[in-house]
């Protein structure tokens, strides 16, 4: 095995280690408090985990670093360096008897509302509901929390950092034509 061969593999095989024993972990609980008060709005859903996650500094560090040593990877880094926590939540569930007509929005976020947050997308339809909040600090947009539910999934995310860079990075691809938005009808 050549030697960059082997540094790489240590490297790796290190990161792996220490990304399991930092602060980062597979539960989100501010996420699973939304997804109870969604239950019980909602008698009839079920909410399957596929997946809870929670990413400190620490572990978005060790991302940012292995998104050096992996090149397909090297383009997420622009973007997660401005990202200093993330908490990510995806549930699947059955088709809701009357669809997302009935969901009011969580009580957490009306809480985030009472404490300064401001409302910044929210969309009611039969069959989804999609709530977008954020946190401004100096007029910089510092916190983003996202609750989606559509048909078959609930999704949450909550972000901190200097998302403003974010966003703008968002936007400057899409006008290159990296990306498209698109709703389905």
């Amino acid at each position: 095995m050549h030697a960059l061969n082997r540094t790489r593999a240590l490297v790796t095989a290190v990161l792996a280690a220490a990304t399991l024993a930092t602060p980062g972990c597979l539960w989100a609980p501010e996420l699973s408090s939304v997804r109870r008060d969604i239950e019980r709005q909602l008698p009839d859903a079920s909410f399957d985990k596929e997946f809870e996650l929670s990413l400190g500094p620490v572990t978005l560090a060790f991302a940012r670093l292995v998104t050096c040593l992996i090149p397909p990877a090297r383009e997420a880094r622009q973007y997660l360096r401005d990202v200093s926590r993330v908490q990510v939540a995806v549930y699947d569930h059955a088709p809701l008897a009357g669809g997302a007509r009935n969901l009011q929005m969580p009580e957490l976020l009306g809480s985030l509302i009472d404490h300064g947050w401001e409302m910044a997308v929210k969309v009611r339809d039969d069959d989804q509901r999609v709530w977008l909040l954020f946190r401004a600090e100096d007029d910089v947009v510092r916190e983003v929390f996202v609750v989606a539910l559509n048909e078959d999934q609930l999704v949450l995310v909550k972000a901190r950092g200097r998302l403003e860079r974010v966003l703008a990075r968002v936007l400057r691809e899409g006008d290159r034509g990296g990306w498209a938005w698109h709703r389905s009808s």
